[in-house]
């Protein structure tokens, strides 16, 4: 990166005019969205600042309390890093990642020197300030003092000297250093000193993984400020005046870290601490602070990884009482990051009036509230007996809770509520009676007493009616955003970008999912990808095939094929109508023979998107299909909807027939009713041949938030299409049964899709807009006039596609459909495949069989030449005897029939001044219809028909 310039301006452009400076500087600045007095000095008894924003939309600090003047972001960040102008500047751009820069402001002093001859590799050697100055204990803690640190032998470092020596390849020494380390006042050093071992923190490091080193050899598992809690404990007892016979400490906490720790003992608490947040405790250590200690409480962090970690202790000691930080502190930040631990929290409650004071209120009645995970209590007889088991509702609660269980509501029936449980964000509907019954459950497993076991069995308040108290969990299951996709596998979280496929273990990841729409199958995330789309320096898109085992992706090559037949079928028919031998014998053997060949080709090139005997064009046309639907299917799977990439995607066939010829069997059923309901499980599935269903005003029966995916299957040949549009660009519209209609929004409605053996009927502009077509050649295709054999997907890969996969195989499919999903997010364009043949069969189904029929005979001899329009449309009425056509439509499907034979309607030049074909014609104004066919209509046409696309084979009907 270029050096860094300070540019003021720029600064506050990125910085909402320095008010997200300020804000991190002071969060306690703002409140509830509104600016709000504050202190600059802790001295001050009445808060006295205030942000205010500027004419020209910059923010300065008011000083009420000092000298009354403005001060900008700048002055501030001199003011509390104590840094100069051009430093704060790159202090800012640094914080907040303008341009890139980072810069490193808080750093000790390194100094690198030649180690003596006594010094030993691996050794350290520390030396110490007297005490710890303020300044470096407000890092600590607002109310941590030298006392308390001298308590835990925690000292401020000056200096600390490693010493380390430097080896060759062979092993032979080549040097040996001192690396000397020095404490700044902006950079403090501390060391807990325990003689034969240190701990060092340097809690400004920048890399988290260097704040904290060891010198010396730290004891296996060893738990800070036990030796603190035994000394407590010992002149507790030598204090006591009590009648007990083994006097205890009222309570112990334990602390998630070494700041926390500090500054619970701030408060006159007896704290201990492990080595870290995840360390295990071992029931030795625990029976140690149980024989010295009344309640034993744990206090985590209120992050992800804290919470987890609070969880996991609660349950392993259940009788552990765990304090719980307020959600609130999460609310606030620092630094842009939110709240999480109790450093944070007293920060937060530390200030006003008396702060040492609201803190010790604030924190003792957290104590106080804390409760175990276990959820009942028991009473002690005057002789320390067990007399009773009582039921603690509260206490059950949070064990409930820890164990993951839940009320969830749906929002579509704010009334009614059911019970769930999460574990590993995966979300279980959870019945009743399995609720009620899991605290029995729970105590038989840990064979706890039966009398205890009664007392739970008897107790009322595990009706649906208590646990109805159970607290709500909101759960965000959205799995999707503009830039990636999760799938859930029985083994694996998948997160897709565009850039990347990465596999999560579950619970590792911060996402939900309900236990329903998990694809019950295991996967892994190939090395090798099955495909590569790039883009040309023409700006059009090429595609390479990576991997050719790949059964799905041969599939999706092979109904891409719409050229198959040039190399694969007409050159073994020409040469088997060329054969001139009269021998019946001999000529079934010739024939036989180039039938032979004919299919041993078609083996050798099965999956051959590129094949040598196919033109430039062909091929490319072939691979535009190819991308087009991996697009497709990309666009589908990934359920984020896009405002601007909203469609339906419409899949028909290539091979242009009658329209009464249902051609079929192309495989689109296969991509879309088959494979991409493989990953969209929440799915409502229409059949698009029942014309009382697609009519019924409650169709999307069913369909909820939750849908992914709705398919009109097999539609017929005049399902309105534009019925669906508003359901595709807007809000999703439900009409259920017996039920309230509802709307679904449209960011969180299913995408649709639909297939058809036919075109669209009278399709225009808008429909366009909203269809992403997807073309199937006919390589799989039924037997029929054309083909003397019908041709299967199982023909081709030797096995039923999907439910006869193996596990590397159904792996390899949704590596394919992850594949697709990362080009479409790679894309922000509507990929449509080659319209040629799209626009004839529209054309084709907008004016029908009938139409086509007549105008090819009736213009066979007239195009070219005026022709009265009523005159036509009177012969076409006589002849045709279809009902209820009117001039209008006549003109609207002759214009179409025009489209598909390439022909120009009522060209320019025979238009009047008022652009309509209108002219005196015996003594009247008369309507003619010019039907224009140039050489270059013909040559097209010509060239479509020999590439195969038509419904007819130039060669005559083979002998046999």
């Amino acid at each position: 990166m270029s050096e860094f310039k300070f540019d003021k301006e720029h600064l506050l452009e990125h910085t909402n005019g320095g008010l997200d400076v300020i804000l991190r500087l002071y969060p306690q600045a703002e409140k509830n969205g509104r600016f709000i007095h504050f202190k600059l000095r802790e001295e001050e008894t009445t808060a006295s600042a205030l942000i205010k924003e500027m004419p020209d939309g910059n923010h300065i600090v008011t000083d009420f309390g000092g000298d009354g003047k403005g001060k900008n972001c700048f002055d501030l960040v001199m003011k509390e890093e104590g840094l100069t102008f051009a430093e704060s500047c790159k202090w800012i751009a640094s914080e907040f990642q303008i341009d890139g820069l980072t810069v490193q402001f808080n750093t000790p002093e390194l100094e690198f020197k030649a180690a003596t001859k006594v010094q030993k590799h691996g050794q350290y050697i520390f030396s110490y300030h007297s005490k710890i100055s303020e300044k470096h204990l407000k890092i600590l803690g607002a109310l941590v003092t030298n006392e308390v640190c001298k308590k835990f032998k925690l000292r401020s470092c000056q200096q600390f000297i490693q010493v380390k020596e430097y080896k060759d390849k062979e092993g032979n020494i080549t040097d040996r250093k001192q690396i000397i380390t020095r404490s700044t006042e902006k950079y403090p050093i501390f060391v807990f000193d325990f003689g034969a071992w240190q701990k060092i923190y340097q809690p400004l490091n920048a890399d988290k993984q260097y704040r904290f080193r060891y010198a010396g050899e730290k004891p296996k598992d060893y738990i800070f400020g036990l030796d603190v809690l035994k000394n407590d404990h010992v002149n507790f007892i030598n204090k006591y005046d009590g009648d007990e016979e083994n006097p205890k400490l009222e309570n112990v906490i334990i602390a998630s870290g070494d700041r926390d720790a500090l500054n619970i003992a701030s408060l006159g608490y007896s704290v201990v601490w492990q080595n870290s947040e995840s360390a295990i405790l071992e029931y030795s250590d625990y029976q140690f602070l149980t024989k010295r200690a009344k309640n034993v409480l744990y206090l985590g962090d209120i992050d992800e990884t804290g919470i987890t970690q609070t969880i996991k202790l609660a349950l392993s000691y259940i009788h552990i009482k765990i304090i719980w930080l307020p959600e609130w502190i999460k609310k606030e930040s620092y630094r842009g990051k939110p709240r999480k631990d109790f450093k944070d929290y007293v920060d937060l409650v530390f200030k006003g009036n008396n702060p040492k004071d609201k803190l010790e209120r604030n924190f003792n009645a957290l104590v106080s509230n804390a409760l175990p995970a276990r959820f009942w209590d028991t009473v002690i007889d005057d002789k320390g007996r067990i007399k009773k088991y009582t039921f603690n509702n509260e206490a059950c609660y949070q064990f409930l809770t820890y164990n993951g269980f839940y009320r969830y509501e749906e929002e579509a029936a704010k009334e009614d509520f059911g019970f769930i449980r999460v574990k590993d964000g995966i979300v279980h509907r959870v019945k009743y009676h399995h609720l009620s019954a899991y605290p029995t459950e729970y105590l038989k497993h840990k064979q706890q007493p039966i009398p205890l076991i009664n007392t739970i069995h008897r107790t009322a308040q595990l009706s649906e009616k208590s646990l109805a108290k159970l607290p709500l969990k909101n759960i965000d299951f959205k799995d999707c955003g503009y830039d990636h996709q999760l799938l859930f596998f029985q083994n694996k979280i998948w997160k897709i970008t565009k850039e990347s496929i990465s596999e999560y273990n579950y619970g590792k990841l911060d996402a939900h999912v309900w236990e329903d729409k998990i694809i019950k199958h295991k996967v892994k995330v190939n090395k090798e990808k099955a495909f590569k789309i790039t883009t040309t320096e023409q700006g059009t898109f090429d595609i390479e095939i990576t991997r050719t085992d790949n059964h799905f992706l041969n599939y999706l090559i092979n109904t891409s094929r719409v050229h198959w037949r040039v190399c694969g079928e007409k050159p073994f028919k020409s040469r088997i109508k060329a054969i001139t031998e009269t021998d019946t014998v001999k000529c079934k053997e010739l024939i036989t023979k180039i039938q032979e060949e004919r299919k041993a080709y078609q083996i050798a090139n099965r999956f051959n998107i590129q094949e040598k005997g196919l033109s430039t064009e062909q091929i490319k046309e072939q691979k535009d299909h190819l991308i087009n639907k991996i697009f497709a299917l990309g666009y589908l799977l990934h359920k984020q909807k896009v405002d601007d990439k909203a469609w339906v995607v419409f899949a028909m066939d290539s091979r242009i027939s009658e329209i009464a010829d249902s051609n079929g069997g192309s495989g689109k059923s296969l991509m879309f009713e088959k494979a991409v309901r493989q990953i969209l499980l929440s799915n409502k599935y229409i059949a698009g041949r029942d014309r009382e269903a697609v009519k019924d005003k409650h169709m999307y029966e069913g369909v909820s938030k939750d849908t992914d995916y709705v398919l009109f299957d097999d539609l017929d040949s005049h399902f309105p299409i534009g019925r669906v549009f508003s359901e595709v660009t807007g809000e999703f519209n439900v009409n259920a049964k017996y039920k309230a209609a509802y709307t679904i929004p449209f960011t969180e409605s299913p995408k649709i899709a639909m297939t058809s053996n036919f075109g669209l009927f009278k399709p225009d502009g808008s429909s366009e807009r909203r269809i992403l077509y997807a073309v199937f050649s006919d390589y799989y295709h039924y037997k029929s006039d054309l083909d003397d054999k019908e041709h299967k997907v199982t023909t081709d890969i030797g096995k039923l596609m999907f439910s006869q996969f193996d596990t590397s195989e159904w792996s390899d499919f949704f590596n394919v459909c992850a594949e697709a999903i990362q080009f479409h997010l790679s894309t922000n364009e509507k990929i449509n495949p080659p319209l040629g043949n799209v626009a004839k069969r529209n054309s084709l189904q907008t004016m029908g069989d009938g139409f086509k029929e007549w105008a090819d005979f009736y213009f066979e001899n007239r195009k070219d030449e005026q022709v009265v329009k009523n005159i036509a449309y009177s012969d076409f009425e006589n002849r045709s005897k279809l009902k209820g056509w009117t001039s209008q439509r006549f003109k609207k499907a002759l214009k179409e029939w025009c489209k598909f034979y390439y022909y120009e309607f009522n060209p320019e030049e025979v238009l009047n001044s008022q652009g309509h074909n209108k002219h005196n014609h015996k003594g009247a104004a008369t309507e003619f219809i010019y039907i224009k066919s140039s050489p270059q209509n013909q040559i097209i046409t010509q060239v479509q028909d020999n590439q195969g696309d038509l419904d007819f084979d130039p060669t005559e009907d083979i002998p046999f």
